[in-house]
């Protein structure tokens, strides 16, 4: 079951950063999975897009790759 969306603050930053990086989506997705958390680039889209907030391991490894606090991903409230 998926999780609920992140909120917008969280997105902005995760896309931002991953930019400043010069990284593609597909580049960060082979970098989550070298740190061992595979994950697609399709999945990274969708969680820019906010119709995902990434689960505990890859946002841990999001916040190490992309020096971000891991908090930054929180879903958002509601039903």
């Amino acid at each position: 079951m998926p999780q609920k969306a992140a909120d917008e603050a969280g997105l902005l930053a995760l896309r931002r950063n991953r930019i400043g990086r010069g990284l593609t989506l597909m580049e960060l997705a082979s970098r989550c999975t070298e740190a061992g958390v595979p994950v697609s680039h399709s999945h990274l889209s969708k969680l820019e897009r906010g119709q995902y907030t990434p689960r505990p391991r890859l946002r841990v490894a999001l916040a190490r790759l992309l020096d971000l606090d891991p908090h930054t991903f929180k879903p958002l409230e509601g039903p």
